[in-house]
């Protein structure tokens, strides 16, 4: 259950900072400070699926353990994509 909790937060955070970007006041600094802050909780997320992942062979299937998973693998595609998306969007600018 952390696992989905920690990625959830992430993927809480990423979607301000999307909103953040969206504001033509943004500021460098604050997004920097979300990507740091939605790390952390990615961070924490991979640390509790390790855990699990430690005993595979005990483990029996679990929707929630699948949606847990899904839930941090997408909220990491959308960490790589932003990371790699605004200093494009910068660019423009």
């Amino acid at each position: 259950m952390l696992m989905l909790t920690y990625s959830g937060k992430a993927k809480q955070i990423l979607n301000q900072t999307i909103d953040t970007i969206s504001l033509s006041t943004y500021k460098k600094d604050d997004v920097s400070a979300q990507f740091e802050k939605a790390h952390k909780w990615l961070t924490k997320a991979h640390n509790e699926q390790n855990k699990a992942i430690k005993y595979v062979d005990n483990l029996q299937y679990s929707v929630l353990f699948t949606h847990a998973q899904d839930t941090l693998m997408n909220t990491e595609t959308i960490y790589f994509l932003l990371t790699k998306l605004i200093p494009l969007i910068r660019i423009n600018q």
